[in-house]
């Protein structure tokens, strides 16, 4: 075994439980570090929950992988000698532990990918950039699949990744002989609906919401209990959270994926979204698990409820991904119908007499919490029609 002195760099949104370096033998000459900084909590304001929420899945990771055996850093973001920012933590990190080797996790946003490549040619040790071992496609999935063009035709990857994977197939055919059930899945709620309540937890993140408050981080939103914090940190939870939407919700996840009301909050939606983005779950667990319930035959349930869930997280949420990839840098400056007016007010405290907007943002004001239809043909669509310059929408913080 190499006795080079290793430091391996884990972001906040890198953990995979399951990661290959997880596996390995145990080595005294390899070193984990995870950072809570505000270089990452003050480029743009983000929601209380959410900081609150990585801030503890970060600490829980760093907790189980430890009692394995594995050696960690942490820096806590009120940490004295915390210089905020990866760089600076890291070559103080490097010099003190003599570290010859560093790999990092490969970034899922462009910004970090450009400044870690950057920072990398700084160094006169070894680097290494590794793949996070998450997704289901590459970065230039699509790119390869159409070539340079300015379309790509989300229902073709669709099908390149279920026979890839080779979920809800029959041979080189879709089960049941159709690719796409979205026809069946655009029923709206009716007057009386039961809707079975979601898994939630009590997780008690008091001491890290008074570290953020006392640390003055501009966020926006609020929490009602920081002592119950009802997403996932930790990768039982998660898994908890997914086995109670498999059990109790899917069987009608795809005929109200589409549907909102105004007294109903999450539907049949699984809430999975922190876990899967934070990688506590992994999408090939995710989608299979959702497979194995419908071949079960259990509940009957109908194949058109598995399908529109599947397609969400192997269609739309990997084709997104490599549509950022192949679309950046020149993507985050596109403003194709030159528009120029501001974000209205309303977005950041839910203040509108227009009922369908004030639900969908107090909701995410509330819970941290929006399915893709309040993001997309609500909120986001809204900010189209009132020709809203892109940079608002995305600045993520009011005036």
């Amino acid at each position: 075994m190499s006795k080079e002195n290793t430091l391996r760099l884990i972001l906040g949104d890198q953990l995979n439980y399951k990661h290959s370096w997880f596996q390995e033998e145990l080595s005294s000459n390899i070193t984990y570090v995870m950072m809570e900084i505000r270089s990452e909590t003050d480029y743009a304001k983000h929601h209380i929950q959410k900081v609150m929420g990585f801030f503890a899945a970060m600490r829980e990771f760093k907790k189980h992988q430890e009692n394995l055996g594995y050696k960690f850093i942490y820096i806590k973001l009120d940490d004295e000698n915390n210089k905020q920012d990866f760089a600076k933590n890291l070559d103080l990190i490097i010099k003190k532990e003599k570290i010859s080797v560093l790999e990092i996790l490969e970034p899922d946003e462009y910004r970090l990918d450009q400044y870690f490549k950057k920072y990398l040619e700084t160094l006169d040790i070894d680097t290494q950039i590794i793949d996070t071992e998450h997704f289901l496609s590459e970065r230039n999935e699509l790119e390869d699949m159409f070539g340079k063009k300015d379309k790509y035709l989300m229902e073709s990857f669709y099908r390149r990744m279920r026979k890839r994977y080779e979920i809800l197939m029959s041979g080189d055919k879709p089960l049941n002989g159709k690719w796409n059930f979205d026809g069946d899945n655009r029923k709206k709620f009716p007057n009386v609906i039961e809707i079975p309540k979601h898994k939630t937890f009590r997780n008690d993140l008091d001491d890290i919401y008074t570290m953020i408050k006392k640390s003055d981080i501009k966020t926006i939103a609020s929490i009602k209990d920081p002592r119950s914090f009802e997403y996932p940190i930790n990768r039982e939870q998660s898994l908890q959270v997914l086995n109670y939407f498999i059990d109790n919700l899917l069987v009608k996840f795809g005929d109200y994926q589409d549907a909102m009301s105004d007294n109903i909050e999450f539907g049949f939606h699984s809430r999975i979204s922190f876990a899967l983005n934070t990688k506590m779950l992994s999408p090939l667990e995710v989608v299979e698990k959702a497979e194995a319930k419908y071949k079960s035959g259990d509940a009957g349930i109908d194949i058109s409820q598995v399908e529109g869930f599947i397609r969400q997280i192997l269609g739309w949420r990997e084709y997104m991904r490599s549509f950022y990839w192949v679309k950046m840098p020149g993507f985050a400056k596109t403003n194709f119908f030159d528009h120029d007016k501001q974000l209205p007010k309303f977005y950041w405290d839910a203040d509108t007499k227009m009922n369908c907007l004030k639900n969908c943002i107090q909701n995410s004001l509330d819970n941290a919490y929006a399915h893709h239809i309040q993001r997309l043909m609500i909120t986001g669509n809204f900010a189209l029609m009132a020709e809203v310059h892109p940079d608002e929408v995305d600045a993520r913080e009011a005036d």
